[in-house]
Order: C-alpha cells, then sequence, then structure tokens
C-alpha cells in the first residue's frame, strides 16, 4: 500500500512538472507573439519612420512682371522720328534725313516734293568743264566732283557735265519743253515736273563727252560712262537712275546722271546693287496725281 501511494504520488509529482512546463511553453509562446507583433526599437538601429508629407500646397505665385521695355518717348524736336510729311503724297512721311534740305540724302522724286522755290544755301562753281558754259553745286559736292575730275584725267578720261543745280523756274521751261515736244506721259519719264528734280537738291550733275551718246543710254559704254560706273562711288557718287529700276525710281535708265551722297553711303549702295530709293526704302515710282 505504502508503495502504490507512493507511486501514485509519483505520477502526481510528473502530471504537475508537465503541466507546469505546458503552463510556462504557453506562456513563452504568447509572449514571444506578442513580441513580434510589437517589437520595440533596437537603439542601435533606430529608424524614425519618415511622416508621410501632407502635399504641400503650391503658393499662388505673384504675377512675373513683364520685361521692363522702355516706351517710345512721345517724338520731341530733338527725336530723329519721322516728322515731315512728304510734300508730293499726304499718306507718306519720311524721316528728317531725307527731308533736311542740309542733309547729303535730301530726297526728291516723283513721290516727294522739295519745299516750294528751294534753293541750296552753299551753292559754288562745279569748278570741271561744262559743256553749257558752268554749274553750280552745293560746296561739299562740288569738292568731290572735282577730285573724281583729277583722278579720271590722270586715268587718260577726261570728265565733263552738262548740268548740275536747276532751279524750278528753270525746271519749269524744261519740262514744258518735253511735253509739248513729246508728250505729257513720256516727259514724265525723262524729266521732272518743277520742285521734284534730283538737280534741284544742288547734289547731282549730268556728264557729257559732246557726242553722239550724250544723253543717251549708249553713254554707258563711252569712256566717261565706264569710268563712272566703275568708279564714282569711290567719291561719293551714285547712278541716280539705274537699268531696271524704272518702277522704283520712276525715271528712264540715265547712265549719265549721279547723285551725290557721301562716300559711305555710295559705297554702300554700289555694292548692293540697288537704286537709292531701294536701299533707303523710301517712296518712290509714279507720281501720286
Amino acid at each position: 500500500m505504502k508503495k502504490s501511494k507512493k507511486v501514485t504520488l509519483w505520477i502526481v509529482s510528473i502530471l504537475v512538472i508537465c503541466l507546469a512546463c505546458l503552463a510556462l511553453y504557453k506562456y513563452g509562446t504568447v509572449k514571444n507573439e506578442t513580441a513580434v507583433s510589437t517589437p520595440s526599437p533596437s537603439p542601435s538601429a533606430t529608424v524614425k519612420p519618415t511622416p508621410t508629407p501632407s502635399p504641400t500646397p503650391t503658393p499662388t505665385p505673384s504675377p512675373t512682371p513683364e520685361p521692363t521695355v522702355e516706351s517710345t518717348p512721345e517724338p520731341t524736336e530733338e527725336t530723329t522720328e519721322p516728322t515731315q510729311e512728304a510734300s508730293g503724297c499726304d499718306t507718306i512721311t519720311l524721316d528728317a534725313a531725307f527731308t533736311d534740305t542740309n542733309s547729303l540724302l535730301l530726297l526728291a522724286n516723283k513721290k516727294v516734293k522739295l519745299p516750294d522755290g528751294y534753293v541750296p544755301s552753299d551753292l559754288v562753281d562745279a569748278g570741271i568743264p561744262c559743256s553749257n558754259g558752268s554749274a553750280t553745286m552745293k560746296a561739299e559736292a562740288a569738292a568731290a566732283l572735282q577730285n573724281m575730275y583729277r583722278d579720271a584725267a590722270a586715268n587718260g578720261v577726261s570728265l565733263m557735265i552738262s548740268s548740275a543745280y536747276r532751279g524750278e523756274s528753270y525746271q519749269q521751261r524744261l519740262y514744258s519743253t518735253y511735253s509739248a515736244e513729246y508728250g505729257q506721259a513720256v516727259a514724265d519719264t525723262i524729266s521732272s515736273r518743277p520742285g521734284y528734280s534730283d538737280h534741284q537738291t544742288g547734289l547731282a550733275a549730268d556728264f557729257v563727252e559732246q557726242g553722239p551718246y550724250d544723253l543717251q543710254e549708249e553713254f554707258e559704254g563711252t569712256a566717261s560712262g565706264q569710268w563712272l560706273a566703275a568708279n564714282a562711288h569711290n567719291y561719293g557718287f551714285i547712278m541716280r537712275y539705274p537699268q531696271g529700276k524704272d518702277a522704283v525710281t520712276g525715271y528712264s535708265y540715265e547712265p549719265w546722271h549721279y547723285r551725290y551722297v557721301g562716300v559711305d553711303y555710295a559705297t554702300a549702295i554700289y555694292n548692293a546693287g540697288l537704286s537709292f530709293e531701294e536701299y533707303f526704302g523710301v517712296p518712290g515710282g509714279d507720281y501720286c496725281n
């Protein structure tokens, strides 16, 4: 009986131990699961969670100021805005360079009329042979003409002119003569109405050789015509009415008619192969009325 009790106690003890182990096992499992589900951060590898940024509201930009553009001042007496009405046509305006009577670019053509009764203030003798006795030009143009005459003579070419400055009354008589002989339509292609003549500027001259080709297109083939075509720009002169530019200049080809504009402009116009009107972008062509 005592032996039976001992066995029973031993069995009970084993059961108690087993139950205790079981309890410890379950307790450990629960603790481990808890540890997995809520891990304590390791101090050595603490990773601060990156907070999800709230959308940063895009600030409404202040309007970008437009680039500062200096406003064009209203034309004053000191500006070079186009100031002169073109006398020939009410709708045309020109820069002062083409209307100032002291300018070497003073323009006279079928669209632009000179001031009534205009006479240059500094006319002097042209200073080279003239088939009509003598002629006058503005002083600067005359000095350039004389230099050109001397250099041409050194090259065996004797330059001569038939006219240079023409006053308004003279132009009136000339135009009337052509109109009576050929009719106004033809006269308008070979001569200017009074007040519209390039000659009246005092900056133009007609070259001749006192031969059959004077004031004819064939003048281009003469010694004077060839020398002038190749060299006149070096002295500030341009052929005022080049070949094939009738619709632009308003006049037929005149290889004898040269106009002083200064060496820089003459060279640029010559190199460009353009007429005065084309190079400067000024109106030309026929009369407005």
